[in-house]
């Protein structure tokens, strides 16, 4: 059975011994300069780090490629909206659509992004524990006052992580449900409008399904949202504190660049 995405690849490399408060700042900061990325220079700049950040992994490949598969229809929608709407110097003319210059400039741009997020997510997600993930970001939010609005630093570490866990599940459960409607006799090429709800439906009801079998599995371990402990013991060791350096450091070149 193949993986699904956005899963956890155990190992030894060094991305994998950091802390993974270090890893979601690094993901955090480095999604904020994908964003920010307007021009060629710093979204190749971007490009090259992540190479060198998945060379330090060990990471196979098909991690990375298994991360933006399931986004690439809807990066290409991005794109051809961008190319055929945005108003500037026309390539050509096709009926309504009239593919301009600078729409292939911001068709690439922001199909990259979206790219350079999936791969940094991707990245984070293979080479960090799904626990340890909930133990980073309940250390982080701890110093928070989110007491006053009625939840506190467990609680959301737990939905955050159920969140992450719950995606690569979303995915395995579309391509069940597609297989088990082909099985039906569905032919999804044919007409894929009226596919939709063959696989909305099922999916969205597998959904509900997963959650309540969740909340009762978690209430009957007396999950409680307060003062959880963790296995993970969690210390910002000097290659914790390097990688940030290096981090601040490549945040500063991005931002002169």
């Amino acid at each position: 059975m193949q993986e699904p995405v956005f899963s956890y690849v155990p190992g030894e490399s060094f991305l994998h011994k950091l802390d993974p408060r270090t890893k979601l700042a690094a993901v955090m900061l480095l999604g904020i300069l994908a964003f920010r990325a307007e021009s060629f220079l710093e979204i190749g700049t971007l490009f090259t780090f992540f190479i060198a950040l998945a060379s330090f992994s060990r990471l196979p490949l098909k991690v990375f490629f298994r991360a933006v598969r399931p986004m690439a229809l809807f990066i290409i929608f991005i794109f051809l909206a961008q190319f055929f709407f945005t108003e500037g110097q026309e390539l050509a003319s096709f009926w309504v659509l009239r593919p301009t210059l600078e729409g292939l400039y911001n068709g690439i741009r922001i199909s990259a992004r979206f790219i350079l997020l999936l791969l940094f997510a991707a990245l984070m997600t293979a080479s960090t524990d799904p626990s340890a993930i909930t133990c980073g970001i309940e250390r982080m939010l701890r110093p928070l006052p989110l007491r006053w609005l009625g939840v506190n630093s467990y609680e959301l570490a737990t939905m955050m992580n159920l969140s992450i866990a719950f995606l690569p599940l979303l995915f395995d459960r579309v391509e069940r449900t597609k297989a088990a409607q082909a099985s039906r006799g569905m032919y999804f090429g044919k007409n894929p409008l009226r596919s939709v709800p063959a696989l909305t439906i099922p999916l969205i009801r597998g959904v509900v399904r997963d959650a309540e079998e969740l909340s009762l599995a978690m209430e009957s371990r007396g999950y409680q949202g307060t003062c959880r402990t963790s296995i993970h013991e969690l210390l910002m060791r000097k290659r914790d504190r390097l990688s940030l350096l290096v981090m601040g450091l490549f945040a500063i070149i991005m931002l002169v660049l």
